[in-house]
């Protein structure tokens, strides 16, 4: 599969609270003999928040001691859970979210396009990493996703013998730098570069919406990252850079009613500022 272009598998790990995919172990395996990169998602059917914890401990314990380089996925998609109200659903999936994530894992939240506009509320949702299921030639900008899930019907030497529907992923982000650095998913974390005072690679950037351009940040502490615009630009959390150079932070361009936005990045007693203009 690696020969044939693909690079990552997302493995379903499990469903409910007491159904754990037979399949896991072996699909975990075949991926990492075929040199893919792996990640798991667990299919959530929770309507209430004793559920949801169940479920999330569930998932916790089939995963545990897992080295994924990919994120652990909430698959919210279920016909039960989707008769919930928006508020309801949406206190689900960032209750799960939590529970997963302070554990040490690196979620992202799965769903489609109908999911997204009607079922959740996306300022709530929006700080995990999306997982965009929507099957078309051209992904929507709506939604900033992280990866997008662009066909139910592919076909993948090795699976299915070549032969059946297989889904299919682009990434738009390099996840095993960014989990393996930060010692999520059961890595051990890295540590923080040897670097004095505190500069940026980048000054000025033009995007589109939907675009994710990584700004590095050469400083030795973690930063933090201040956005003026954050109808226009969404700034993620600094990540350590893989080859020592400092801390990576990810911005995605919104769909704004302006164009105009920058960062502020505070190291110790320094700042730089990186302006971006989506159009």
């Amino acid at each position: 599969m690696k020969e044939s272009g693909y690079d990552f598998s997302m493995v379903k790990a499990t469903e409910g609270h007491t159904l754990a995919d037979k399949s896991m172990s072996r699909n975990l395996s075949g991926a990492a003999a075929a040199g893919l990169h792996t990640g798991a998602y667990h299919w959530m059917h929770a309507v209430t928040e004793e559920e949801v914890k169940k479920e999330a401990e569930f998932f916790l314990n089939v995963i545990k001691g897992c080295k994924l380089e990919y994120p652990v996925a909430l698959d919210v998609e279920q016909d039960a859970i989707l008769r919930l109200s928006k508020e309801k659903l949406t206190d689900l999936v960032v209750s799960w979210c939590d529970k997963v994530e302070k554990a040490g894992y690196y979620v992202a939240v799965y769903a489609n396009l109908n999911v997204l506009r009607n079922h959740l509320d996306w300022n709530r949702v929006k700080r995990f990493d999306l997982w965009l299921a929507q099957y078309h030639h051209a992904m929507s900008n709506d939604f900033p996703a992280s990866i997008w899930q662009y066909s139910e019907t592919g076909r993948v030497p090795g699976v299915k013998n070549g032969t059946g529907n297989v889904d299919l992923n682009l990434s738009f982000k390099d996840y095993p730098t960014i989990i393996r650095r930060g010692g999520f998913n059961n890595f051990t974390a890295s540590q923080p570069p040897q670097v004095s005072g505190l500069s940026l690679d980048t000054r000025s950037k033009d995007m589109t919406a939907g675009e994710i351009y990584t700004v590095l940040a050469r400083c030795e502490a973690k930063p933090e990252v201040t956005v003026t615009g954050r109808d226009v630009i969404r700034a993620s959390e600094p990540r350590l850079d893989a080859g020592g150079r400092g801390w990576l932070i990810d911005i995605t361009a919104l769909k704004p009613p302006i164009r105009h936005a920058h960062i502020q990045v505070r190291a110790e007693d320094n700042t730089a500022q990186c302006n971006f203009n989506v159009l």
